[in-house]
């Protein structure tokens, strides 16, 4: 799905580096013309997504999540956070974004929720962000995980199958489970 042109770009889209127009005169330099469409028509939208979504920008840093068990990592990287404009009706909290414009698998809520709740503990209380999401850009949706309901605690379980699959995978391949070599 052609993500580093695309994040390239979105970067220096929300970094107000460039207007949008001038990253997607940029794009034209891509040669092949599924990753340049896909790039384009994600930047597209991410520019929609903003015009309706004001607010100051920020930024936080990744956070790793380690399985107990050492077979995995996964890190959450924040393509921006973003001050949430005065809204009317109750105060939501201000999110700190990965975007996401991959179309295979489709996304599904569940997954998202399960594993963006794996991090607001990974991050100091005074540099935490408030919430945490994920910005489909092909549907667009933001999935926030303030509004996650019953799927907001799943991550530690979804961890433990994605293990147990490394499990499965390392006894179906005759090999000993070592730390060092997940």
């Amino acid at each position: 799905d052609f993500h580093r042109s695309m994040k390239r770009g979105a970067s220096r889209f929300l970094g107000e580096e460039a207007s949008l127009d001038e990253i997607l005169q940029s794009l034209t330099s891509i040669k092949r013309a599924p990753e340049r469409s896909s790039a384009s028509q994600a930047l597209k939208r991410l520019a929609t997504w903003r015009a309706a979504n004001p607010g100051e920008l920020m930024t936080f840093k990744p956070a790793t999540y380690a399985h107990a068990s050492g077979l995995f990592k996964v890190t959450f990287t924040p393509d921006f956070g973003i001050r949430v404009a005065a809204e009317i009706g109750p105060v939501r909290p201000s999110p700190v974004v990965h975007i996401w414009n991959t179309a295979q698998p489709a996304i599904n809520a569940r997954t998202v929720y399960s594993g963006l709740s794996l991090f607001p503990e990974l991050y100091d209380e005074g540099n935490a962000p408030d919430d945490f999401a994920l910005l489909s850009l092909r549907e667009p949706k933001l999935y926030r995980l303030s509004e996650a309901g019953r799927y907001a605690s799943l991550g530690e379980s979804a961890a433990e199958n994605v293990a147990e699959g490394f499990r499965k995978a390392i006894e179906d391949a005759g090999r000993k489970e070592d730390p060092d070599q997940p």
